[in-house]
């Protein structure tokens, strides 16, 4: 096969008709399989990639389980925004050998946004006509019998197909079934289930019962698999539904909440709470009161309080210090008077006693100066007065200080509800919350819908896999009948021939894999002979690496560049066993390589890989070194511009440094 040339029209970043030119040249007398295309980030090199696939699987492209609405959505946003009406298209024109004959095709996938719809149009041609031999609606189908998608994807892929290689997360469930068609295997076993049905229309007598149950088998296993694609076509529709419509309901919750509708549905329980939140005002507001009544007064004149409180407690100390001090020198001296004890110089009389005694008597029932004041007679015990005065900063003023803060908060939350209930008598809550309910029932209805045909999917591929298990025994025991007629018998011993050269072919084919998997890492590997061996698992097709020591190599252990190498390799190996003459399309393929990786992938694999090499590069993974090194191999290259002024690439012929060349000339000539 040769891809011939891609058409581009509005397609993408290229407006307009962009049309390459694929078929590799001659130079220097030899083969150059190489087609390089290089382009910056951004400027539409996997587009040329999407192009190909797109014109030749359609829908499958994207996916083998991808529902119309996403297809349809995915053609809109790749038409060009400046293009002039809302369409576009991509051309593919290819030669294809068929029994040794060659004839050239010709594919054009071509759609139009029609409102809220998008009308696609595929054209076939083969050698100039269109085909007639197929119906129109089954091109698509012959298109995918002619280059199989699981088998492209093995010589179609970009840097991110590698990476899911190498890092082991690949999980499409049609790789396994790629790999044995494209090893030739996958016919061998459609030979045994044709000479089965063959044997089924023959046999007779005992083996009847054989040959029933293998065509029921075979016709159950046919509905079978047809309805569990039609299911899981439901679901992909069914699951893009449910996405769109809980989306959909979404924004009306929004519209909902934001006119007030949630405060209405809410309403008696926003009532209640205002309810509370007025009582407790009122609760607050009684004891603020209450405080108002006593001690909070003074919390308001706290200077005027400290001074009264220190002179208080000056004058109450002072004035019980005095007195005692007075009565104990009187008691003193009336004892002396009536001991005589220490005996008396003078002579005392008893005028002398009596002045004495007044002068005492004075001196105990008098009052400090701050005593006779009419606020302290007020006060009364002046002990209980200090106690009843410290109250106020240790309890009054705390108190009321949080008293103050609670009915602030208080009174914000009683208008934000008085707001919530405004909302709610001014919303047009019935209205939508009927179109809420709606959106809610919709979501719930696709949801239970999906959910049927996902359980009635998984029952349908676990009976499609007991059938097959059915088939393969029924033709095993079919093959290995020696009763029937003669044709029956030879029949029966050719599909007993066929069983055993499946499995044969398999190891073979597998033992082919095996080295020249390891010959082609070895090949590309910065370390030499790192690998020995690998092991393949016949039916998963799952790998792993054996060292030099005869030790298990994990594939976690190898570096990021040897997980590249990995997944190159095995891609190469496998183009290599299959022997189909398939073009390799490698988009970005060096973005994870150091320098030594990328001199052995240029040097090596890319002039190896295939009769035609459609090499998609940034400037940074093919520069002016490598393409040194590519040399003649490169039968000629295009370089992709993207104007940021007209928003659309163009293709130029030539590589980065050939550009640059001819811009310089061509400045050097309007210089001259």
């Amino acid at each position: 096969m040769i891809l011939r040339s891609v058409i581009l029209e509005d397609f993408g970043l290229y407006a307009g008709v962009t049309e390459l030119d694929l078929i590799p040249r001659h130079r220097n007398g030899g083969p150059s399989p190489i087609v390089l295309i290089g382009g910056k980030n951004g400027t539409g090199k996997t587009t040329l990639l999407e192009a190909v696939r797109l014109a030749l699987y359609g829908r499958r492209a994207l996916g083998a389980r991808v529902a119309q609405t996403d297809y349809d959505e995915y053609l809109r946003g790749r038409i060009n925004r400046g293009a002039i009406a809302p369409a576009a298209a991509v051309g593919l024109e290819f030669d294809y050998a068929e029994a040794g004959d060659v004839h050239r095709y010709r594919v054009r996938r071509e759609w139009v946004v029609r409102g809220k719809s998008v009308v696609e149009n595929l054209l076939l041609e083969k050698d100039g006509e269109a085909i007639t031999s197929v119906p129109r609606d089954e091109w698509h189908h012959f298109l995918q019998e002619l280059i199989p998608p699981g088998v492209s994807q093995l010589f179609f892929f970009d840097g991110e197909k590698i990476s899911e290689i190498a890092d082991g997360e690949e999980e499409n469930e049609h790789l396994a079934d790629a790999v044995r068609g494209l090893l030739g295997i996958e016919l061998v076993a459609r030979l045994r289930i044709d000479l089965g049905l063959y044997l089924a229309r023959y046999q007779q007598g005992e083996d009847g019962a054989i040959a029933a149950r293998l065509e029921a088998v075979n016709r159950d296993f046919g509905i079978a698999e047809r309805r569990a694609a039609q299911l899981a076509d439901e679901v992909a529709e069914l699951s893009a539904a449910r996405e769109s419509q809980a989306r959909a309901a979404e924004h009306v919750r929004r519209r909902f909440v934001s006119e007030g509708g949630d405060a209405a549905v809410h309403r008696a329980k926003t009532e209640g709470e205002r309810e509370e939140v007025r009582r407790a005002v009122a609760r607050v507001e009684h004891e603020l009161r209450d405080l108002s009544n006593k001690l909070l007064p003074f919390a308001m004149a706290p200077k005027l309080v400290g001074v009264f409180r220190t002179a208080l407690a000056r004058a109450s100390v002072a004035g019980e210090a005095q007195a005692n001090s007075f009565e104990t020198v009187r008691a003193a001296v009336l004892a002396w008077r009536a001991e005589g004890t220490p005996k008396r110089q003078a002579s005392w009389n008893a005028k002398h006693w009596a002045d004495l005694k007044r002068f005492f008597d004075a001196q105990v029932v008098g009052v400090p100066e701050l005593q006779a004041s009419p606020a302290f007679r007020e006060v009364g015990d002046g002990a209980a007065a200090l106690a009843r005065l410290s109250e106020i900063e240790t309890l009054v003023r705390p108190r009321a200080a949080a008293l103050l803060d609670e009915v602030d908060a208080l009174t914000q939350r009683g208008r934000d509800l008085d707001a919530a209930l405004a909302r709610a008598d001014n919303a047009a809550s019935g209205v939508l919350l009927d179109e809420l309910r709606l959106a809610e029932q919709r979501v719930g209805s696709t949801e239970a819908t999906l959910k049927t045909r996902q359980e009635e999917l998984k029952l349908l591929r676990g009976q499609t896999v007991t059938l097959d298990r059915e088939r393969r025994r029924l033709l095993d025991e079919q093959a290995a009948s020696i009763k029937g007629g003669a044709r029956a018998e030879l029949a029966a011993r050719t599909a007993q021939a066929l069983a055993d050269y499946e499995q044969r072919l398999l190891e073979h084919k597998l033992t082919q894999l095996r080295a020249e998997f390891v010959r082609r890492f070895n090949q590309l590997a910065r370390k030499e002979n790192l690998i020995v061996e690998i092991r393949i698992d016949p039916t998963t097709f799952a790998a792993t690496l054996i060292d030099r020591s005869g030790r298990e190599i994990p594939k976690g252990a190898l570096s990021a560049g040897e997980k590249q190498i990995y997944a190159i390799a095995m891609l190469w190996a496998l183009a290599t066993t299959s022997g189909r003459p398939l073009p390799m399309i490698i988009d970005t393929p060096l973005a994870r390589l150091d320098s030594d990786h990328r001199t052995k992938l240029v040097k090596r694999y890319f002039p190896a890989a295939s009769h035609q090499v459609i090499l998609l590069s940034t400037d940074t993974e093919v520069d002016d070194r490598l393409m040194g090194e590519l040399g003649s191999s490169v039968s000629h290259a295009y370089r992709l511009d993207y104007d940021q002024a007209g928003g659309r690439t163009t293709a130029l012929y030539g590589y980065f440094a050939d550009q640059l060349e001819l811009t310089e000339k061509h400045r050097a000539l309007q210089q001259a």
